[in-house]
């Protein structure tokens, strides 16, 4: 069944939400579990939501200043994720205009597929830092965290993002030639 332009634009709007529900998502899980606080037991108020390669009760054993201090670890691969989605998000808004080959949207194509791929090392240096801080913080004796955290799923990730790079590079490089070859007629 070919799809419409207007079937485009409005799968395109609601890939959009899902992007920015998931954004959303994403920095409320990191926020709970480095602000809340410990409750009158002692546990973390929020036990299921943990940072990968920690346990989940990890944090809830340290005070506000060591909490921030793991936190921050996570601070460039946040940011470099909500920029990655704040391109899709401009990509998505030029699919919904109709404007699918234009020179902006393959660089917000490729911007989101070289940013997220980015944002993944980020993300398994963060959680190897993390679990480094928490080894140190926790000090000798206490040791209770894998050091090598890498899943089939990570490398995936890995894979497909590049894969989009590319992908997004020969789109910009066909782009260009078509452009070139209207020069010439």
């Amino acid at each position: 069944m070919p799809t419409t332009p207007s079937t485009v634009r409005k799968l395109s709007r609601w890939i959009r939400y899902a992007a920015i529900l998931f954004v959303m998502a994403v920095i409320a899980i990191y926020l709970a579990t480095w602000m809340l606080p410990q409750l009158p037991d002692g546990h973390h108020a929020v036990l299921m939501l943990h940072l990968a390669g920690l346990p989940a009760n990890a944090l809830s054993t340290m005070d506000f200043g060591d909490r921030a201090l793991v936190a921050s670890v996570s601070i460039p691969y946040l940011a470099t994720f909500i920029w990655a989605f704040h391109r899709l998000t401009r990509m998505l808004r030029n699919f919904e205009a109709g404007r699918f080959f234009e020179r902006e949207t393959v660089s917000d194509l490729r911007a989101f597929s070289g940013l997220l791929l980015v944002a993944k090392f980020l993300s398994l240096a963060a959680m190897h830092a993390r679990v480094w801080l928490l080894m140190h913080l926790l000090g000798p004796g206490k040791k209770v965290v894998a050091m090598l955290n890498l899943s089939s799923d990570d490398l995936a990730i890995l894979l497909l993002c590049a894969l989009f790079f590319a992908i997004a590079g020969m789109m910009e490089e066909g782009r260009r030639l078509a452009e070139e070859n209207r020069e010439f007629v």
